[in-house]
């Protein structure tokens, strides 16, 4: 009998259609790893630099840095935090400034949500993905009574858990307020990524990892915060109770609609 050389037309595509079937069935499975594993190391960069903060406040009479500020090498201010950070990283790689979600730089190219910032002032540069909860900085000669009465001031608080010190975002630092209005739609996050001196909640909520942001509390621990949870969280003092200052997602956030609400939540029986 001839010896068969090779495989028939039928026997080839029954091959093909068996690697596509496997295909289908492991390659949203491997999606959900690789989101895992990025989920993983954005956690554990901000808990590396929630520790960080733990030596410098140890270190500063248990005090943040003083509000105010810019991105200014040397300045022991708030908004300058990636710069008063950077000595304490000498065997520490740059990259810990930025989620694995979000590592191209703005300037460069970079699309937001999935974009880094980027500070580069004082001749010293540094780019990143995380921003530092403003209200938690020591209160400056300049403020009023009322911005006296919000600042945190020290990690040493009571309800430390409820408090964000550190979180996924698309600028440096935010200084939200109960009344900030949510992005209006992804298209907007996309273009625009956040606002300069205004609704700084916008910084913080976009869907780099889907309906939750990552956070890192005031007592180092960490919690994925979902989108609508922002508007609940304490990020200051003076944080209202209970959910009647909640956005009308319907008008103003019809893309987060059907995210989970924590307030309806609380609610059911």
């Amino acid at each position: 009998m001839q010896k068969r050389a090779g495989f028939t037309l039928i026997e080839l595509l029954v091959v093909i259609a068996i690697i596509a079937v496997l295909m289908s069935i492991l390659m949203p499975a491997l999606s959900k790893v690789k989101l895992q594993a990025q989920d993983a190391v954005d956690k554990n960069n901000q808990h590396q630099f929630a520790l960080i903060w733990k030596f410098w406040t140890d270190e500063h009479e248990g005090f943040f840095p003083e509000r105010g500020g810019g991105s200014v090498w040397g300045e022991e201010k708030m908004g300058a935090w990636p710069f008063v950070l950077y000595s304490y990283l000498p065997s520490i790689s740059p990259d810990i400034y930025k989620c694995p979600a979000a590592t191209k730089p703005w300037i460069e190219g970079g699309r937001w949500p999935y974009a880094a910032w980027t500070c580069d002032q004082g001749g010293k540069r540094v780019d990143g993905s995380y921003t530092c909860n403003y209200w938690v900085a020591k209160p400056s000669d300049d403020d009023d009574d009322d911005q006296l009465g919000k600042f945190w001031a020290t990690p040493a608080v009571r309800g430390a858990s409820f408090v964000p010190l550190l979180m996924c975002a698309n600028w440096k630092d935010s200084e939200p307020e109960p009344d900030d209005a949510p992005p209006p739609s992804k298209e907007w996050i996309q273009q625009n990524g956040w606002e300069p001196n205004a609704n700084e909640m916008k910084r913080v909520c976009h869907y780099r990892h889907g309906n939750f942001v990552n956070a890192n509390m005031l007592d180092l621990s960490a919690k994925a915060i979902g989108l609508k949870e922002l508007w609940i969280t304490r990020w200051h003092r003076k944080w209202p109770k209970g959910c009647d200052h909640m956005p009308d997602w319907a008008n103003e956030a019809p893309w987060m609609v059907d995210m989970p609400d924590p307030c309806i939540l609380w609610s059911s029986p």
